[in-house]
C-alpha cells in the first residue's frame, strides 16, 4: 500500500522521504528475522528498506515547457549569483529554486509497476548464479548495532559487528584526511598528521567491517547503510587493487547485472565544464583514447549527447546540495546541470564517469533513500557510475582517467578498470577518493 502510495508522487525527493514509513515495516521484520530467522531472511528484510525509491520506476517529467524555461532561467540567474557581489542575485536563485520544486511536486506520479525484483522468492538462490567469484556483503543497522550478511557461492552468512558508534567516528575521519592531504599536497604514505589518522582508520576499519566475514580476496559487491554510504571503500587496505562495487541495495546491483542496458550500442560521450584549468587536457586525453571529438557546451547540448550514450565521461565542478538534494549539479558552461535537468534524459547512459568534486556523494535519507547525482543515474538506468566521494584536485585528476579509459577502452569492467588504475596510482589521494556505483560492468 506504501509502495502504491510513493507511486502516485511525481517527485523524487518526496518518494524518498515517504520511505520512512516504509522503514518501520521493514524494520519489524529485520528484528523478528534477526532474532528467530537465518541470513537469507535477514537480507530479504534488509532490502524491504534499502533504497527502495531507486527501483521504481523512474520519475521522467512530461515534456514540459514551464519545467524546461525555469531550468534554463535558473542556470542565467545562478551564473549571475557566482560573479556578482549583489545579494539579490542569490535571493533570486534561491526563489527560483523553490517555484521548480514546488512545481515538480505538484506533478502527479504514474501507475505502480509489479515489484517482482524484491519479492520473488530465494533472494540468496538468485544472486549466486550471477555473483560468480565475488561476494556480495550486504550491511545492516538496527537498534545502534551493525550487522553484514555476506553471500559468496550459493551460501549465505550472517554475523554481528557490533555497536555502530566507534564505526561511524572512524568513518568521518577518513573524508576528511583525505581533503587535508589533497590540499596539502601529501601522499596516503607520507608522514604528515592526516596521513597517520587516514591509515590508522583504513586498517581499523577494515578490521571491524571486512575481516571478520572471511572473504578472502573475492571482488566485492558491497551494500553499505548509515554512515558507511561515504566511505570510499578503495582506501581500506584489503581492497587495495580488488575490484569492489558499491551499490544502494543487492535488488538494484541484481537488475543491473540480469539486465543488458541501455546505451550498449550508443557513442562515446566526453565533455567538460569551465574553471577547471586541467580539464581541456583531460577530455582531450580521454577522447583520444576513444577516437571521439570533445565537447564543453551548456546544458541542454550535454543533455542530448547523453541520451543513449554508451560511455559518458564529465570533468567540471560538482556541488552536493545537502539542503535541496535535487540541485545538485555539475557546473556547466551556461550555469549547472541538476538532477532535475538528468530526469528529462529519455534513455540513461550504460556508463558514467565523473570528474567532479564529491560527485559520488548522496544526500541519505531514512531507509538509505539516495539523492544526488551518481543515484540519479542510476535510478535513470545507468549501470554504473565512476565517482569521487571527495574533493577531486584538478590536476592530479588528468592521469588518473586517462589511465582508467585506457583499461575500459580495452574492454576491462569497470570495477576491475578502476581497481589497476588504483593500483598504479600508489599512494596518490585522488585515486583512492573514486569508488564503482552500480554493477561492475564494461562499455
Amino acid at each position: 500500500m506504501l509502495d502504491e502510495h510513493r507511486a502516485a508522487l511525481g517527485a523524487t525527493d518526496l518518494r524518498a522521504h515517504s520511505a520512512e514509513f516504509r522503514v518501520e515495516l521493514a524494520e519489524l521484520g529485520l528484528r523478528m528475522a534477526l532474532d528467530r530467522g537465518g541470513p537469507a531472511q535477514v537480507l530479504g528484510w534488509a532490502e524491504q528498506g534499502r533504497a527502495s525509491h531507486l527501483l521504481m520506476r523512474p520519475v521522467r517529467p512530461p515534456d514540459d515547457p514551464w519545467l524546461a524555461g525555469r531550468l534554463a532561467e535558473l542556470r542565467a540567474v545562478a551564473a549571475e549569483a557566482r560573479t556578482s557581489r549583489d545579494p539579490s542575485a542569490t535571493e533570486r536563485q534561491a526563489a527560483l529554486e523553490r517555484r521548480i520544486r514546488d512545481h515538480t511536486r505538484a506533478r502527479p506520479g504514474g501507475a505502480r509497476e509489479p515489484d517482482r525484483t524484491r519479492r520473488e522468492p530465494g533472494v540468496v538462490r538468485s544472486l549466486a548464479p550471477l555473483l560468480g567469484d565475488r561476494a556480495l556483503v550486504e550491511f545492516v543497522l538496527l537498534d545502534g548495532v551493525l550487522h553484514a550478511v555476506a553471500v559468496a557461492g550459493a551460501r549465505a552468512r550472517l554475523t554481528t559487528l557490533g555497536p555502530v558508534g566507534p564505526v561511524r567516528d572512524l568513518v568521518e575521519r577518513v573524508p576528511f584526511a583525505l581533503r587535508r592531504l589533497a590540499r596539502s599536497g601529501d601522499t596516503r604514505g607520507g608522514s604528515s598528521a592526516a596521513a597517520r589518522m587516514l591509515r590508522h582508520a583504513a586498517a581499523r576499519l577494515d578490521a571491524s567491517l571486512l575481516a571478520p566475514l572471511g572473504l578472502g580476496d573475492r571482488p566485492l559487491v558491497v551494500v553499505p547503510t548509515g554512515p558507511l554510504q561515504g566511505l570510499p571503500w578503495p582506501v581500506l587496505p584489503s581492497c587495495a587493487g580488488r575490484p569492489v562495487a558499491v551499490s544502494p541495495s543487492a535488488a538494484l546491483w541484481r537488475k543491473a547485472a540480469r539486465e543488458p542496458g541501455h546505451g550498449s550500442g550508443g557513442p562515446v560521450v566526453v565533455a567538460s565544464g569551465p574553471g577547471l584549468p586541467g580539464a581541456a587536457a583531460e577530455v582531450a586525453e580521454v577522447a583520444a583514447v576513444h577516437g571521439v571529438i570533445p565537447g564543453g557546451g551548456g546544458a541542454e547540448e550535454t543533455l542530448a549527447a547523453l541520451d543513449g550514450a554508451r560511455l559518458a565521461h564529465l570533468a567540471a565542478h560538482g556541488r552536493v546540495n545537502a539542503a535541496n538534494p535535487l540541485f545538485s549539479a555539475l557546473q556547466l558552461a551556461d550555469g549547472p546541470l541538476t538532477v532535475y535537468d538528468l530526469e528529462r534524459l529519455r534513455v540513461a547512459p550504460r556508463l558514467v564517469v565523473l570528474a567532479a568534486c564529491e560527485s559520488g556523494r548522496s544526500v541519505v535519507r531514512a531507509g538509505d533513500e539516495l539523492l544526488g547525482l551518481s543515484s540519479t543515474f542510476l535510478a535513470l538506468g545507468t549501470r554504473c557510475v565512476v565517482a569521487s566521494m571527495v574533493p577531486v584536485p584538478d590536476a592530479r585528476a588528468r592521469p588518473l582517467m586517462t589511465a582508467l579509459h585506457e583499461r575500459l577502452a580495452a574492454g576491462l569492467p569497470a570495477a576491475t578498470a578502476l581497481a589497476r588504475t588504483q593500483q598504479e596510482a600508489g599512494d596518490d589521494v585522488t585515486a583512492a577518493g573514486f569508488v564503482c556505483i552500480g554493477a561492475d560492468v564494461s562499455p
